[in-house]
């Protein structure tokens, strides 16, 4: 123990004082993080509480769907009491115009098959004699109408969203089956998936953990989900022969089903945001389980097991063995289904790509990164969770670290040595460096500058006195430190790239644009549209200083021309920029959906006057194909050619001559919103950054 450990521990045992200043700061640093845990811990039994109520009262009546999406596949035998919950849970919280519901009544010896009979516009297949839940469910998929087959089980109530959780899943054509996160009663989770280890014994991922845990709030490759409920697209189903009847009458047969799927090339995910209550254990579905359940079912348990590690011998040879210790980062090691380093991301915030440029970037880089590298994570530094933003994330496979009683040191600790690559973006982040390298020795780490500070500090001195030099010198000092502790610097243009490479010519480089996906769409022609637009937050500094200089200096030049009107979106406009409204200048805000603006205004102006990096709004507006006049500030780093691209102008009366030279003639207005989409396809598309990706993650191997 050091001497500084020492004399402490003799201080806080030998002087009340000392006792009663340590367990003050202990209190203040502890106290708000206490009933933080404390809270989300009572959370869980008020997730699933308002759908465990009586739900006799609820009519068990289905409409006609001729051409159904879904085929819910429920296998029964007995236990009507349960099978009528789970019906009545399907009429309340399932889009009943989207499915067909298959009851699959294994010879059921109580009340069900008269209580069946009574439903309207339910499908009832009957078996002659008690098969068990294999040949069950078989039969009951082999009348499947729908593109998908769902299987769930009787002693199940679905929540809201169940469905479409699943489904939104299943538009990556590259997923074959998903499950949904299983619930105890008790709110706490009983399954986010599972796992199979060498042995072919399994593991539920998370099993008594709290749901909104980060490490379980993802979609997750996974090797297996519980035929509970589970998603499979009915012709991959009918190509496999759906479930080995070897594992009849049950167990086995859900797991086996998914490795089969993933040996033909397609991926087995759970999705978190389609929840299911689990009454574990509440049917038996055969006779002779029914008669000695507990030894039975063990017993078809172990010889299953043995079923399936014979038939998947080579494939568990490839499976971790059970772990012993350590279990939260054995999961995450388990789970690694997809090729690729582990990847760990620390940015300021939540990315929220519809407010700011940076993070639309960012949003981006994490979403490309999850079909490149085997697990990605998002650590932000200063904030917690962001509600639609982080599970939009979530649910695109990145794990948001959105814990409030935790810290980085302790989730780094927790972590140590998981990590292949480190991007500390931002040079907000550069703090934690230290902890990283010492956490994460074998990962090579990035620092993502998204702009140069001081550059961008620097020219605001010089436009407006905004920043000092000082703070300019300050900020690339920083910035220095961390591009020489980090393996490698990512920059956003090439422009800037050249400038670290001039001052420290020893640092590898990468440049990691703006993404822009132009996509396919009609959009109005020139005569259809009317006005100016300028998109930017004005949490950004060159941002308001560009509108406070277009309404003040050019906008009355095009007005003595033109009659047009400048809409501003963005929030929080400082209050000398909202008292200039009104007339020609309408300030409309945070707009959460603005591809209607841009598709209705004829000019896009962007008359910065400071800045770095590569300009967001401007990318988005030739994506778009709404042509624009901008600075040479604006334009720096994309490699625009006036009057080809966009009009470049400094000036206050050069801008205006070229806002109205392009507002009134089309066939320029033309020219430079094809020849601004096709330079977005081919330099800043989403398949670009991918390809800039792969080689950055090239580094790790």
């Amino acid at each position: 123990m050091s001497l500084r450990r020492r004399a402490r521990r003799h201080l806080l045992h030998r002087e009340p004082g000392w006792q009663l200043l340590a367990f003050m700061v202990w209190s203040r640093r502890n106290a708000r993080r206490a009933v933080r845990s404390a809270q989300m811990r009572a959370r869980p039994r008020g997730l699933v509480e308002p759908y465990l109520g009586d739900l006799s009262g609820v009519q068990l009546d289905f409409p006609q769907v001729d051409a159904p999406l879904v085929s819910v596949v429920i296998p029964v035998f007995n236990q009507w009491a349960l099978t009528r919950d789970c019906l009545a849970s399907l009429v309340l919280h399932a889009p009943l115009d989207r499915i067909e519901v298959i009851v699959a009544d294994d010879a059921s010896t109580d009340e069900t098959p008269s209580q069946l009979d009574g439903i309207a516009n339910l499908v009832v297949v009957r078996n002659p004699s008690n098969l068990g839940f294999t040949r069950t469910a078989n039969r009951g998929a082999a009348a499947a109408r729908g593109e998908f087959v769902l299987f769930l089980n009787n002693d199940t109530r679905v929540m809201p969203g169940w469905l479409e959780g699943l489904l939104a899943a299943m538009r990556d054509e590259a997923i074959g089956a998903v499950g949904s996160r299983l619930l105890f009663p008790s709110g706490l989770l009983q399954e986010a998936g599972g796992l199979i280890w060498s042995d072919a014994s399994g593991w539920n991922i998370g099993r008594d953990r709290l749901p909104h845990h980060t490490q379980y709030s993802f979609r997750r490759d996974v090797d297996y989900c519980s035929g509970a409920s589970l998603m499979v697209r009915t012709a991959l189903w009918r190509e496999l022969g759906g479930f080995d009847e070897r594992f009849a009458p049950a167990y086995y047969e859900d797991t086996d089903l998914c490795f089969a799927l993933r040996a033909r090339g397609h991926r087995v995910v759970c999705a978190p945001a389609s929840s299911v209550i689990h009454f574990e254990g509440g049917t038996h579905g055969t006779e002779s389980r029914r008669a000695a359940a507990g030894a039975h079912t063990k017993q078809n348990q172990y010889r299953n097991q043995g079923v399936f590690a014979e038939k998947w011998a080579t494939e568990l040879q490839r499976r971790l063995p059970p772990p012993s210790r350590d279990l939260l980062l054995s999961e995450l090691r388990g789970s690694l289904r997809a090729p690729g380093p582990r990847v760990l991301v620390c940015d300021a915030l939540i990315p929220t790509p519809d407010r700011d440029s940076g993070s639309q970037r960012m949003d981006w880089i994490l979403r490309l990164l999850t079909g490149l590298a085997s697990h990605v994570t998002l650590y932000p530094m200063y904030g917690a969770d962001a509600g639609a933003y982080s599970t939009a994330l979530e649910d695109a496979g990145v794990e948001v670290i959105n814990d409030p009683t935790t810290t980085f040191r302790r989730f780094a600790r927790r972590r140590a040595g998981f990590y292949d690559l480190v991007i500390l973006s931002r040079m907000d982040t550069g703090g934690r460096l230290g902890v990283i390298q010492r956490r994460f020795p074998k990962a090579k780490v990035v620092f993502d500058t998204v702009d140069l500070h001081f550059l961008r500090e620097q020219r605001e001195a010089a436009t407006t006195g905004g920043a000092t030099r000082s703070e300019s010198n300050r900020s690339w000092r920083t910035e220095r430190r961390l591009i020489a502790a980090c393996d490698v610097t990512a920059a956003v243009t090439e422009v800037e790239a050249d400038m670290i490479r001039e001052t420290l010519p020893d640092t590898r480089v990468v440049v990691l644009p703006n993404v822009h996906d132009v996509g396919k769409r009609e959009a109005p022609g020139f005569a259809a549209r009317h006005g100016l637009l300028f998109i930017g937050s004005f949490r950004h500094a060159p941002n308001a200083d560009a509108v406070r200089f277009f309404i003040d200096e050019v906008l009355p030049r095009v007005r003595e021309r033109i009659d047009a009107e400048l809409v501003v979106v963005g929030d929080a406009p400082p209050p000398d920029l909202r008292a200039r409204a009104g007339g020609a200048v309408r300030f409309a805000g945070y707009v959460p959906e603005v591809v209607p603006l841009f598709d209705s205004a004829r000019v896009f102006v962007s008359p910065l006057r400071f800045g770095a990096g590569m300009k967001g709004k401007n990318g988005q507006a030739m994506g778009l194909g709404l042509p624009m006049v901008t600075t040479t500030i604006g334009a720096e780093g994309m490699d625009l050619v006036d009057g080809e691209h966009a009009m470049i102008r400094d000036d206050a009366a050069g801008f205006a001559e070229a806002v109205v030279r392009l507002y009134g003639d089309e066939v320029l207005w033309g020219r430079l919103a094809v020849n601004a989409q096709n330079a977005v396809a081919a330099r800043w598309s989403p398949a670009a950054m991918r390809d800039r990706l792969r080689c950055l993650l090239d580094t790790t191997r």
